[in-house]
């Protein structure tokens, strides 16, 4: 099961009000609305994040227990 981790924002009544249509429009509550903006979100900025020079480190150092990029423990 995929741990929810449940957060707080504020909005202005502009962006508010248009998340609100936006669901009255699509029959959605506001928190799907809002779930699913924020995973187009995601997905549209998917391809800048990765280019990010950090990710390019990613399995480039050597360590005396093996390379944690490939490693399934690598977070216990």
């Amino acid at each position: 099961m995929t741990e929810i981790k449940h957060i707080q924002t504020s909005l202005d009544m502009l962006t508010y009000d248009h998340l609100r249509h936006i669901s009255d429009v699509k029959k959605m509550s506001l928190k799907e609305t809002i779930q699913e903006a924020i995973k187009e979100y995601l997905k549209k900025h998917e391809r800048e994040i990765m280019k990010d020079s950090l990710f390019d480190m990613i399995g480039s150092f050597k360590t005396k227990e093996g390379n944690w990029s490939e490693r399934d423990d690598w977070r216990e």
